[in-house]
């Protein structure tokens, strides 16, 4: 089951997602800090450099790129990155016989799609955790997101 926490200050909103996952972190920072990996559950995500200041690619839909940068990289412990006028950071944590990955989002006031950013990285961390835990990926036409993007809206009182 994944903890939801939702915060939001002058600068802008935060959600913080901790995921259980049972497999070792070094197994988990594979599926968040190589392109293989990455794009098993988010192939969008392209990683060039693995290093703080290395560079990410997010492949838009019959469009160009998005350039992202690595603001965050310790091996089998965290990576971080841009993400278009936020940041998002993913923190690996032994606990007993899990793995704790705590994902943390930033988004300002001025990002366009909070809500649906924020129903995004849910479904994406519940699809990762499939994917690690069962070798199964999650049908995104399955998920909600509209419905989600409502009730993240009204519980930060976005709208």
């Amino acid at each position: 089951m994944i903890e939801v926490e939702y915060d939001k200050d002058h600068m802008g909103v935060y959600q913080t997602l901790t995921v259980p996952i049972n497999k070792t972190a070094s197994n988990i920072f594979n599926y968040l800090s190589t392109t293989e990996g990455v794009q098993q559950w988010f192939p969008q995500l392209e990683i060039c450099e693995r290093k703080i200041d290395g560079k990410m690619l997010f492949h838009l839909d019959g469009q160009e790129y998005i350039e992202m940068y690595i603001t965050d990289f310790k091996q089998n412990k965290v990576i971080g990155y841009t993400w278009d006028l936020g940041q998002v950071k993913f923190e690996l944590k032994q606990v007993e016989t899990t793995t704790e990955l705590v994902f943390k989002e930033f988004l300002p006031y001025e990002f366009p799609h909070i809500g649906l950013d924020f129903a995004g990285w849910q479904f994406q961390m519940e699809n990762l955790k499939a994917l690690i835990e069962s070798n199964k990926k999650l049908d995104h036409q399955l998920y909600d997101f509209d419905y989600r993007k409502v009730e993240i809206e009204k519980l930060l009182h976005l709208k």
